[in-house]
């Protein structure tokens, strides 16, 4: 089942996606210690980049830039496992 969970803000035009332990806290792996150094490494950025390295995570364009974006759930029955996460869509264009 899909349903709205609220919205994204947005201020810097792009949206991160990554586990913050390897940004995060002093002992991280792939740590930026202030947003220029993180902006001095997205270079050539077309639509998504890997400025901490492959696999810490993602910058994604978000669409026209700053705003409020939907964020929707979309979750799976697993059986014994129960209700679990199966996706999360973040709408930066609408199809209206």
């Amino acid at each position: 089942m899909k349903q709205l969970i609220g919205h994204m803000n947005v201020d810097a035009g792009l949206c991160w996606v990554g586990d913050p332990c390897y940004v995060m806290g002093d002992d991280a792996s792939s740590r930026v210690h202030a947003w220029d150094d993180f902006c001095n490494k997205i270079v050539d950025m077309k639509h998504t980049a890997e400025p901490l390295g492959r696999g810490v995570g993602f910058a994604v364009h978000t669409g026209y830039g700053d705003g409020a974006y939907p964020v929707y759930l979309e979750t799976s029955d697993e059986g014994p496992y129960g209700e679990r996460v199966k996706s999360i869509t973040i709408e930066f264009i609408g199809d209206e």
